[in-house]
């Protein structure tokens, strides 16, 4: 038995990963309590043979998270870093080192999954989107803030303006609220539709599309093209790496 761990920059998402099955635990929030988070994650697991963990979030989680897996299971976790080339796949990142090992697992989670051309978008805290071609090659991608973080900025950067969360809203607005979500979800439908002229218009291929993260749903919801909802697919990337590390 494995547990692959993803910590995002405000979510720990983790998984069991046994006879090739990858069961989900529910996501936790970590900023505020990065050892409590952990312990209400794992406390009542079985002991794994092996702890594999993406994170994006630098050293302060990392090193709660090593604390509590040494002192709890006496285990050495395996962080997952980035490589040029793994399993039929190829970055073409400028420094690969740069590229976010998420970012990284996922696209190579999708090809995988897709047998061929994928563009990968996960929506959480920032938007990211990915692209591989059906040769495997990973040409980068791009990175703009999350719907919430979107609005969050709009809000703390603008007097008089407030916002508890965007909503779904498909009609010009007549206040705002209204209009701010409005403007946000047309800005990342606005990304989608580009992205899709671009694959067109620079790759010639049609992929397949993946969404990823907290907002998946929303990004299903605006996308003008099919999207599949893959909730675990950065653990999917990190059971990749682990199958072909044994």
């Amino acid at each position: 038995m494995m547990l692959l761990i993803d910590i995002g920059n405000s979510r720990i998402k983790a998984g069991i990963h046994e006879r090739g099955v990858i069961r989900s635990l529910k996501p936790c929030e970590w900023r505020k309590r990065p050892l409590a988070a952990c312990t209400e994650l794992f406390e009542r697991i079985e002991r794994p043979e092996r702890v594999l963990i993406s994170n994006v979030a630098g050293n302060a989680i990392a090193t709660a998270l090593k604390s509590w897996l040494a002192e709890h299971w006496r285990l050495e976790p395996e962080f997952m870093t980035v490589t040029q080339k793994f399993a039929g796949m190829f970055t073409h990142y400028d420094r690969p080192a740069q590229l976010g090992v998420d970012r990284w697992l996922a696209a190579l989670a999708g090809y995988d999954r897709a047998g061929g051309a994928v563009c990968v978008v996960d929506a959480g805290t920032a938007l990211t989107v990915d692209v591989v071609t059906q040769h495997g090659a990973h040409l980068g991608g791009l990175i703009a803030p999350g719907l919430s973080l979107m609005a969050r900025s709009l809000t703390q950067g603008t007097a008089q303006l407030a916002l508890d969360r965007v909503q779904a809203i498909d009609r010009f607005a007549t206040n705002t609220a209204g209009a701010i979500s409005l403007g946000c979800r047309e800005a990342v439908a606005g990304i989608l539709a580009r992205v899709a002229l671009r694959w067109r218009d620079e790759i010639g291929e049609a992929p397949v599309w993946y969404a990823t993260g907290g907002e998946a749903e929303v990004i299903k919801e605006l996308s003008p093209f099919p999207v599949e909802v893959v909730p675990d697919l950065v653990l999917q990337g990190i059971a990749i790496v682990a199958e072909h590390s044994k």
